[in-house]
C-alpha cells in the first residue's frame, strides 16, 4: 500500500474518533440522572434524642390538673376539692379548711366582699347549714379578688381578711369566712390560682366527706338541688 493512501485512511479515521470521546461524558451523566433515589435503610436506628424518657418521672401537679372536672365557675360534679392554705379572717390563723372538716360534708362559697348578690348567697348557706345541723354539714365561705376572670390570691391578705371580717360581722354569719393565703415569700397560692377555676363570684360547690363534688352551681337561683344533694348525703 502506498504512503498517500495510509495518510488518507488515517484522516478518515480520526473524526470518528474525536466524536465518540465528546459523547461519551454526556452518555455517562444521562444513566447518572436516570438512576432511583436510595431507599431508607431499615436497620437504620432511629435518633435516640427523639424517643422519650423512660426514667422521666411524670409531674404529679400536672396530672392533678389534668384529672380535674371543670363547670362553668369552680370544679363540676364528680370533681374534687382538694387542700388549699387559707387565713381565717376572724384569728388570722393560716390552716387549710378544707383538711379542718375533714371527712364531713362541706360547702364552699366563693365570691367577692363587694357582690350584693354573693351576700344573699352567703345568708341562705348559712341558714341552710343551721336547718341541718353543723355535725350533718359543714361549709365556709373564700372571698376572693377575680382579676381578669380568674380568682386570684389576694396582693394584699391584711386588707383582704380585714373586708372578709367586716362581711362575716355585718351578716351575722355562723360559718367560717376566709381570705386564700399567700405562699412562702409572698408567691401566689397555686393551689387556689390554678387549681379551682375560679372565673366568677357566687360559685358555690358541695362534696361529700371524701371531698367529691355532689353538687355545683354559679348564682343558682334555686337551692332545691342543693337542698337534695345534702338530703342525700346526710340520710347515708
Amino acid at each position: 500500500m502506498s504512503r498517500t493512501t495510509l495518510l488518507l485512511a488515517a484522516l478518515l479515521v480520526a473524526p470518528a474518533c474525536d466524536g465518540a470521546s465528546k459523547d461519551a461524558p454526556k452518555t455517562a451523566a444521562t444513566k447518572d440522572e436516570t438512576k432511583p433515589a436510595a431507599k431508607p435503610d431499615p436497620a437504620a436506628k432511629p435518633d435516640e434524642a427523639a424517643k422519650p424518657d423512660p426514667a422521666a418521672k411524670p409531674d404529679p401537679w400536672q396530672e392533678q390538673l389534668d384529672g380535674r372536672v371543670l363547670a362553668q365557675s369552680g370544679l363540676g360534679q364528680d370533681g374534687k376539692l382538694i387542700a388549699f392554705e387559707i387565713v381565717n379572717c376572724e384569728s388570722g390563723e393560716q390552716y387549710c379548711q378544707v383538711c379542718k372538716f375533714g371527712g364531713n360534708p362541706k360547702l364552699m362559697a366563693v365570691g367577692s366582699a363587694d357582690d350584693e348578690a354573693f351576700h344573699e348567697d352567703l345568708k341562705n348557706l348559712d341558714a341552710l347549714v343551721q336547718k341541718y345541723g353543723d355535725d350533718k354539714v359543714k361549709a365556709f365561705a373564700v372571698i376572693t379578688e377575680i382579676v381578669d376572670g380568674k380568682g386570684v390570691t389576694p396582693k394584699d391578705v391584711a386588707k383582704a381578711q380585714a373586708d372578709a371580717k367586716a362581711l362575716r360581722e355585718k351578716l351575722a354569719l355562723s360559718i367560717p369566712v376566709v381570705v386564700p393565703a399567700q405562699s412562702d415569700g409572698g408567691a401566689p397560692n397555686r393551689e387556689w390560682d390554678e387549681y379551682y377555676n375560679i372565673t366568677q363570684s357566687r360559685t358555690v360547690m358541695f362534696a361529700d366527706g371524701r371531698n367529691i363534688v355532689k353538687w355545683s352551681a354559679v348564682a343558682p337561683g334555686d337551692w332545691s338541688g342543693l337542698d337534695e344533694a345534702i338530703k342525700s348525703i346526710a340520710a347515708g
